[in-house]
């Protein structure tokens, strides 16, 4: 009697125990619900009105839609640009009403209102399933000529062959390594 009064205790224990942890679980937030970049997105969500120049620039912050940035300088330095889709022609970005050349707005002002085609010396790529490839053309062309830098999830890096030569930015699925 005693030994089966102790195995229902330790049961209960571990029942206690299990339903704890599965509580627990439950309520701990979810990972990020990191947004596809391969999909084109409302050009609206990134127009944010720059008061001290009187435009409107393409400079979302940092989010689970703007994963990837661009660096002006190397080593992460400068002013930078998250993107968070693909851009085919980085000189010639749309929206609905015109075309304009995509430009670095945010961080220091060494670079700021720059454009950021041909002047990227670095990148950080913060997504976790994607990986992103900056191209030395427009329209996700170079990487049959070695023209290409490709950047795996989490992971940053001065550019190699498209520093300052970069035209275009494109997503594809993958895993960390």
């Amino acid at each position: 009697m005693k030994r089966e009064h102790r195995l229902r205790v330790a049961l209960l224990r571990w029942t206690a125990v299990c339903l704890s942890a599965l509580a627990l679980f439950a309520a701990a937030p979810s990972a990020s619900a990191e947004e596809d970049p391969r999909i084109d997105r409302n050009a609206e969500i990134w127009f944010a009105y720059n008061e001290e120049e009187g435009i409107e620039h393409r400079c979302a912050e940092h989010s689970d839609y703007f994963r990837f940035r661009f660096y002006y300088r190397s080593n992460y330095g400068g002013a930078f640009i998250n993107i968070g889709q693909p851009i085919w022609d980085l000189k010639s970005v749309s929206n609905t009403s015109y075309s304009a050349p995509l430009l670095f707005c945010g961080g220091p002002s060494d670079g700021r209102g720059q454009e950021v085609a041909n002047n990227a010396a670095s990148a950080y790529n913060w997504y976790i399933g994607y990986c992103a490839t900056s191209y030395y053309y427009k329209g996700y062309q170079g990487a049959s000529s070695g023209y290409a830098d490709t950047l795996s999830p989490r992971t940053g890096r001065n550019l190699g062959v498209t520093a300052n030569n970069n035209r275009s930015v494109n997503f594809a699925s993958c895993r960390l390594s």
